[in-house]
């Protein structure tokens, strides 16, 4: 597996980019704090979801994008598409300006994109592979969408937090000691 090496911009604070902040008077709800995932996590989640050159993988709150760009070159010739999605328009700009300082062949010719979006609403019904690490309150606001991936044959890592209400199928340890779970078609609950 190539190791992404490009150098990922330090965040900057500010009383404007707070991470769940909304365009209406009411609060959005947080779905997780700024965590950037470990290498150990990220390879084993890269492990569980054995990612290939046909999937289009989807970061859900990619943060600073670094799980996006680890798996994109963790597959030799690339995945078919590389999509994060972040809230914080802060991170989502760090990920824009990393991808912005790799060469051509790197950036995937369009295959790597970064969206200023709200994982809730945002759609990502082509998703074969997700990896994803939200409070058990944001999961269990993307629950159905989750299990629409899992219904049609696509799976999902999830970094520290169980998805609700199904069983994964495989869990592995990080460096850390923290949890990443995976989860299949296997995962969700037998019908009637």
């Amino acid at each position: 597996m190539s190791e992404f090496t490009a150098t990922i911009p330090p965040p900057t604070t500010s009383a404007s980019s707070s991470r769940f902040a909304s365009a209406s008077s009411e609060p959005a709800p947080k779905l997780a704090p700024f965590n950037p995932t470990d290498l150990s996590a990220q390879k084993a989640a890269l492990s569980l979801l054995s990612l290939t050159t046909s999937d289009v993988l989807y970061d859900l709150g990619c943060g600073d994008g670094r799980f996006i760009f680890s798996a994109f070159l963790s597959v030799p010739g690339g995945l078919k598409k590389c999509v994060g999605i972040e809230y914080d328009s802060v991170y989502h700009e760090r990920c824009l300006s990393t991808l912005a300082t790799l060469p051509p062949a790197a950036s995937a010719g369009g295959r790597v994109e970064f969206r200023h979006a709200d994982v809730t609403v945002e759609e990502w019904e082509d998703a074969t592979a997700i990896f994803v690490y939200l409070v058990p309150d944001g999961l269990k606001r993307i629950e159905g969408k989750l299990v629409e991936v899992l219904a049609r044959g696509g799976r999902v890592a999830s970094y520290m937090f169980s998805l609700p209400g199904l069983t994964a199928a495989r869990t592995e340890s990080t460096k850390g000691g923290c949890k990443v779970r995976y989860y299949d078609s296997t995962s969700l609950p037998e019908p009637g």
